[in-house]
């Protein structure tokens, strides 16, 4: 099953973020198994990243396209890895679900939230649904 995955953060004025197809070997029944299954996508292909960079592959170039893409956002990248060292998927995925169980994370399937208590309440999902992750950001400041 294919879904394209946008993670989108709030707080950013006017950014735009390109979807990401993902292949799931399964199609994700709750919310805590689509959590869980691109976070282990996510992490696999970040390794992958990794140990290229590691063995002194070259990124590949940028095209016009995403160079235009990543100049409506704000920022043109070229991938750098800073932090060489390798995430724990067990602990990312553990971390994701709490931010999910905090709301601190909003989840919405083809423009409508996915308003699920739980992380066990049963998803219906369809191949090429669009899947957007938002990161609420709280805002702290103070007053004079």
């Amino acid at each position: 099953m294919d879904l394209s995955i946008q993670v989108k953060q709030l707080g950013k004025k006017g950014r735009h973020i390109m979807p990401l197809l993902l292949h799931y070997n399964k199609c994700p029944e709750t919310v805590r198994e689509l959590i869980e299954e691109t976070v282990k996508l996510m992490v696999s292909g970040f390794v992958e990243k990794l140990k290229a960079v590691k063995e002194g592959k070259l990124p590949e170039s940028l095209s016009e396209e995403k160079i235009t893409a990543m100049a409506e956002i704000g920022k043109i990248a070229f991938g750098d890895i800073w932090n060489e060292k390798e995430p724990d998927e067990e602990k990312a995925i553990a971390i994701a679900l709490q931010a999910y169980a905090d709301g601190i994370v909003r989840v919405f399937v083809n423009g409508q939230e996915a308003e699920y208590t739980e992380a066990d309440a049963k998803l219906e999902l369809k191949d090429k649904d669009e899947i957007t992750f938002v990161r609420l950001a709280m805002l702290a400041g103070r007053m004079f």
